[in-house]
């Protein structure tokens, strides 16, 4: 129970940091390069990836066995997968309130994406539990 609750802190703490970088990035881009929100949002979200794998990797799941190779593909899998649904949710809210709701609707995919990066990085991408005959990659 003490893992779970200091994954979840962790967890908490470093997607946070990584939010904060993709909001940050994606408000950047918007307001000063003069980007449209969708585009701006896959741009921002590979500059939070960076630091979402480092976090990841090093505290919520640092008892991880997989190499950093492995653990940086399988997250990078998990992070699309989220960014995938991230960005339908994105664009179908922009295109129902308009192109100047980007921001609190950003905050409000995200708060709804991170539950599945949760799940999917402790039980897949950093699982400590390797099965060695069926992970080859």
């Amino acid at each position: 129970m003490k893992i779970i609750s200091r994954q979840g802190i962790l967890f908490g703490l470093v997607g946070a940091i990584a939010a904060a970088m993709h909001f940050c990035c994606l408000l950047l881009l918007v307001q000063h390069v003069q980007l449209k929100p969708v585009l701006a949002n896959p741009l921002a979200f590979l500059c939070a990836f960076v630091i979402s794998f480092i976090g990841h990797y090093h505290l919520t799941f640092s008892q991880t066995r997989h190499s950093w190779l492995q653990a940086l593909w399988r997250w990078l899998c998990s992070a699309l997968a989220g960014f995938g649904l991230n960005q339908i949710l994105f664009m179908a809210g922009i295109k129902l309130f308009g192109n100047q709701a980007y921001w609190w609707l950003w905050f409000i995919v995200t708060i709804i994406v991170t539950f599945l990066s949760f799940v999917l990085g402790k039980f897949w991408a950093f699982n400590e539990k390797v099965n060695h005959e069926a992970c080859n990659d």
